[in-house]
C-alpha cells in the first residue's frame, strides 16, 4: 500500500494528484482512498458513489494485438476521461456477463486496461453495458443503510475536489443522532451524508457496518469520534 503524509490527506485540490481509486496510508496506520467529490462534502460526511451510467447499444473493436479494447457509443458525448479507472459489465444482450475496467475515455469510446479485454465482441444490435466509478463519490443519502460507502471524508470538499477519505482507522464523522460509545454506526439519517446509530435487528444484508463510536457527539447532527472501518 502507498505510504502518503498527513499534509496530503488535508489537501483538496481541483485537479488529481494522485490516481483515482489509489488506497493509501499515513504513517499513523490510518487507511484512505483517493476520490473525486461530484458534489461538496462536509468533514464527517460519508461519501458513496455517484450513480451507475446505463449505456445501450454500444459494439466494440480491437487493438493491434487483437484484444477487445475499445467499446464504442455513437455520439454519446462524453467528456474526456469522465469515466478513468471507472468499472463496467456487459448486462444485456451479445456478450453479457462480462466485466472490465476502463482506463479512460474520448468523447464515444472507453478505453480498457488490456488485462481486462473482453473475450466476446459486443453487438451494436443488443450488447448493453452498466458503468460505475467507486471514486467518484456524493455525500449519502438518506434513509438508507446499505449504500456501499467508500469513505468519511475528514476535511471538506467543494465540488470537483480531489482528496482523500478515511476507509479504516481513527476519525470523525458528522452523526444525525447521538451515537453510544463502542456501538457501531450506519447511513441512514434525515441529513445527507450523516449516520444513525446501528440497530440490534440489523445484519450485514440490511445495514452497512461503517466503524464503532469512540466518544459520542454532544447533540445531534455533531461531530463524534470514532474507529472507521469500511471494507
Amino acid at each position: 500500500m502507498k505510504d502518503i503524509s498527513f499534509q496530503a490527506v488535508q489537501d483538496t485540490p481541483t485537479t488529481p494528484s494522485f490516481k483515482l481509486g489509489e488506497r493509501a496510508m499515513t504513517p499513523d496506520g490510518r487507511e484512505w482512498v483517493y476520490v473525486k467529490a461530484d458534489s461538496a462534502l462536509a468533514a464527517g460526511s460519508v461519501a458513496v458513489p455517484d450513480a451507475v451510467t446505463a449505456v445501450d447499444t454500444v459494439s466494440s473493436s480491437t487493438d493491434g494485438q487483437g484484444r477487445i479494447v475499445y467499446i464504442t457509443k455513437a455520439s454519446a458525448g462524453w467528456t474526456v476521461g469522465q469515466f478513468a479507472d471507472s468499472i463496467g459489465v456487459v448486462d444485456d444482450g451479445t456478450g453479457a456477463g462480462q466485466t472490465f475496467k476502463i482506463k479512460t475515455n474520448t468523447a464515444d469510446t472507453l478505453i480498457l486496461y488490456p488485462e481486462s479485454a473482453l473475450a466476446t465482441a459486443l453487438a451494436v444490435a443488443d450488447s448493453d453495458i452498466t458503468i460505475r466509478s467507486m471514486a467518484i463519490v456524493d455525500k449519502a443519502a438518506v434513509t438508507s443503510p446499505l449504500q456501499s460507502a467508500v469513505g468519511i471524508a475528514q476535511v471538506a470538499f467543494a465540488a470537483g475536489d480531489y482528496g482523500w477519505l478515511l476507509t479504516n482507522g481513527d476519525g470523525h464523522v458528522l452523526a444525525g443522532e447521538v451515537l453510544i460509545i463502542g456501538a457501531g454506526f450506519t447511513t441512514g439519517d434525515d441529513t445527507t451524508g450523516q449516520v444513525i446509530k446501528s440497530v440490534i435487528t440489523e445484519n450485514v444484508l440490511t445495514a452497512q457496518p461503517l466503524g464503532i463510536c469512540l466518544v459520542a457527539n454532544a447533540a445531534a447532527d455533531k461531530l463524534a469520534l470514532v474507529r472507521v472501518n469500511i471494507r
